[in-house]
């Protein structure tokens, strides 16, 4: 788990945020948010959820409907973009054709009427901070995407603001070559020590990069954690839902107590849970439980929850396989085991334990 660089911890202030556009619906909702200075914070959700337009606010690209907005302690709610001393990097990377790479990265330098000297000095040290020395007089067509991206990075970074925003930049890239990027821009944050608010749909963004990562649904954020936090413990159905692979079952809570229940699943079984989001016998229940934390097999026995299930389909993974069963009358029940594990798994139509702690299983709201 990343940890983020000493510094305030309201550096960013989200204040009682509302935004709509006709006046009725709102698209943002009673945000309250403070991010630290030299965090990288990810706002992550489906489309629609909000994320984005919170990015937009804080870069004075749309407008607040209610509440304020504050960047190290001074409100920037009515505040221009130009004059926020905000580093913005888009997906499509916004660089100007017809520049050269040294141009682009001094564009915001010149714009701030700054001296030749001194653009020079930046340009030269922002290029190597990306390891584009030599690629100064290229112009960005003759660039690969990747090295586009690290382009939009620097020229974001260039003129040293206080906030960097990213909305979706790695989304035009392919997979390895976004999972390469993950990994060098968060060094670079690292590195410099900004703060950064990311904009993503991709969960293992979010994971990989953030030290705080918030969940958008419908306009409110569900969840604010550390990315461990987010994944081991979520909070409701649309967080376990949306994070990671996730087996889900429905019940109905027998017996409740203790931080602890008993839930009552297809055809008589009953399975042990912590109990999350429910708090009274007979209230309906979905239990999550991660597919990895799940033992099949001898692995099985003793465990505090265990059954037999039938195996429905095989798949090999390279690391794992991917192993789908029928539960307790419910399909679909997933389990991971690591590819080379000393276990005799069979193939489908066959009966197999498996089992996993209480703990490892959550009974959260019906969802």
């Amino acid at each position: 788990m990343r940890k983020a660089t000493n510094g305030d911890a309201g550096f960013v202030r989200f204040v009682d945020v509302q935004k709509s556009y006709d006046g009725k619906t709102h698209v943002v909702k009673d945000l309250n948010l403070e991010i630290a200075r030299g965090e990288f914070m990810t706002l992550l959700g489906p489309s629609g959820s909000g994320k984005t337009t919170c990015l937009m606010m804080l870069a004075g690209f749309e407008t607040l409907s209610d509440g304020d907005i504050l960047l190290d302690g001074a409100s920037i709610g009515a505040t221009p973009p130009q004059k926020r001393n905000i580093g913005m990097v888009f997906q499509s990377y916004a660089l100007f054709p017809h520049m050269t790479i040294a141009e682009n990265i001094a564009f915001p330098l010149e714009a701030r009427g700054m001296g030749k000297a001194d653009i020079k000095q930046r340009v030269d040290r922002a290029l190597g901070m990306i390891r584009l020395e030599s690629f100064g007089g290229r112009l960005p067509g003759q660039l690969s995407g990747g090295q586009q991206q690290r382009v939009a990075l620097a020229r974001a970074l260039v003129f040293e603001p206080t906030l960097v925003l990213m909305d979706e930049p790695l989304g035009a890239l392919d997979k390895q070559l976004r999972e390469e990027m993950q990994y060098e821009i968060m060094h670079i944050q690292q590195r410099l020590g900004v703060t950064v608010v990311y904009v993503t749909h991709d969960q293992s963004e979010a994971l990989t990069m953030s030290n705080r990562v918030a969940i958008f649904n419908g306009g409110r954020i569900q969840q604010l954690a550390a990315p461990k936090q987010i994944y081991e413990e979520p909070v409701n159905s649309f967080v376990a839902r949306f994070i990671g692979e996730n087996n889900r079952l429905n019940g109905k809570v027998r017996d409740i107590g203790g931080g602890a229940c008993l839930v009552d699943v297809g055809q008589g079984e009953s399975i042990r849970a912590a109990a999350i989001n429910v708090s009274t016998p007979g209230q309906a229940t979905t239990l999550s439980i991660r597919p990895e934390r799940v033992a099949i097999g001898a692995a099985a026995a003793g465990a505090e929850n265990c059954f037999d299930a039938t195996i429905d389909e095989i798949v090999f993974h390279g690391d794992h396989l991917r192993v789908s069963a029928t539960l307790c009358a419910q399909p679909g029940f997933v389990i991971k085991v690591p590819n080379g594990a000393d276990v005799s798994i069979g193939g489908p139509g066959e009966r197999i334990k498996i089992g996993w702690a209480a703990r490892d299983c959550r009974a959260l709201d019906q969802g």
